[in-house]
């Protein structure tokens, strides 16, 4: 089975991945925009308009959208990310035009009364309020790490620019992103070809402009591989430490980044957790995050520990940095992506996600699960050895730690970075 491209009349992309071995469908419209797109000014615009938008939609059911998601069983959400937005709608596939009708009422335009979207401006401030991203120790390396660019603020935004958006300017905001070559819809799951032809029928009803088109390409801050070796610290009353490395996206793959990831991170026998948790017990997990770009990414991974033991911790990971530098040292283990490669077929929602991503936000272009195992399968521990050689340095490296000012010995700590060679 391959994935099928359609282009609606209109010129939006729908692209469909059909199992009829299952029984649901899941419909996704992204939206190629977010935070890495808006200035300092509406920062937070594209979070507030997903929430705005799935209200909207409730406001031209008459309020009752809920009640109609719960009487068929479905789902529908949405996430925004940095560079994109996620709307989904999943269910029984005897429910498949009432999900694709609902999921299309995005495409309309805002009819809210302020009272609505000033009802939902409270809800995100509570959001915003009640989470701890402010202190986060990720919040403070964006700052770090994509300083003066639109990525080191927070997806959300502040109290301060939601006040600034009127329901005017979010349908200002909605139109330019709405537009046919920035959306497309992903469908996987159960579904008939007539199916896909009412969904294209129901997104012509609807009149989208086809200026905008963001490539994901994000703004590069200055020092971007270059970094100084500096150790940022922020101020707290537990220690947690943040290695955060740049990546040249233009010289690596998906599945190259992927993989060398799971190599210190993931699965039982992940280099870092084996080594720090499992063998010295210096720390109980150790967890991390790849962040991606069509020109840039970063890999990260960060950890508490006890103060006294911040030093021989970070030493220790350099240790293990530098070791998958030997391919001698690397079990590229593909197993997940590989021999599992196949049970992407049973999770409607993992493969729209996937495909979807790697495909039209990353542009990798692969047209089945068969040529996405291909992809992970040709990566050698060669490959992965001369990746860390070229990631694993003091000039990619952003350092961030939470700890005692005082007790925090950067100069020390920045001669143990200067290891990675």
């Amino acid at each position: 089975m391959c994935q099928r491209q359609y282009k609606t009349e209109g010129g939006v992309s729908v692209t469909a991945y059909r199992n009829p071995s299952v029984h649901g469908f899941y419909i996704s419209l992204f939206v190629k925009g977010g935070g890495m797109y808006e200035d300092e000014e509406c920062s937070g615009i594209t979070h507030f308009l997903e929430h705005v938008m799935i209200r909207n939609v409730n406001h031209i059911f008459d309020g009752k959208l809920y009640s109609m998601l719960d009487r068929y069983g479905l789902e529908f959400n949405a996430s925004t990310f940095s560079e994109m937005v996620q709307f989904y709608v999943s269910g029984a596939d005897v429910h498949f035009e009432r999900g694709a009708d609902m999921i299309t009422k995005l495409l309309m335009p805002l009819s809210l009364p302020r009272s609505e979207i000033d009802a939902e401006r409270r809800r995100v401030k509570a959001e915003i309020r009640e989470s701890d991203d402010k202190s986060s120790l990720s919040s403070f390396t964006a700052k770090e790490v994509f300083s003066g660019t639109s990525l080191a603020s927070s997806i959300v935004g502040t109290g301060r620019t939601l006040d600034r958006m009127s329901g005017k300017r979010l349908e200002e905001y909605r139109c330019s992103i709405f537009s046919s070559k920035n959306i497309f819809f992903y469908v996987t799951g159960s579904f008939s070809e007539a199916d896909i032809a009412s969904l294209c029928k129901m997104i012509d009803s609807y009149k989208l402009s086809c200026k905008t088109e963001n490539r994901n390409i994000a703004p590069v801050p200055r020092g971007f591989f270059n970094r100084s070796g500096t150790v940022h610290v922020k101020n707290s009353d537990y220690t947690m430490v943040r290695f955060t490395f740049d990546i040249d996206m233009s010289r690596a793959t998906v599945a190259e980044t992927d993989l060398l990831y799971d190599l210190l991170l993931s699965g039982y026998n992940s280099k870092l957790f084996i080594e720090m948790s499992e063998k010295r017990g210096m720390l109980y997990d150790i967890n991390g995050a790849s962040e991606r770009y069509r020109n840039i990414g970063t890999l990260s991974f960060y950890f508490e520990v006890k103060a006294k033991e911040l030093a021989e911790a970070i030493s220790l990971a350099v240790d293990i940095l530098n070791s998958v530098k030997d391919e001698k040292n690397i079990d590229c283990i593909k197993a997940g992506y590989v021999d599992n490669a196949y049970l992407l077929y049973d999770d409607i929602r993992e493969l729209n996600f996937t495909f979807a991503y790697d495909n039209h936000i990353m542009e990798q272009g692969y047209n089945s699960i068969e040529d996405r195992k291909a992809r992970y399968e040709n990566v050698s521990a060669a490959r992965l050895a001369e990746l860390a050689r070229e990631i694993f340095l003091p000039r990619n490296l952003t350092l961030t730690v939470k700890g005692d000012k005082k007790k925090i010995d950067t100069e020390h700590i920045k001669a143990i970075t200067g290891r990675l060679i």
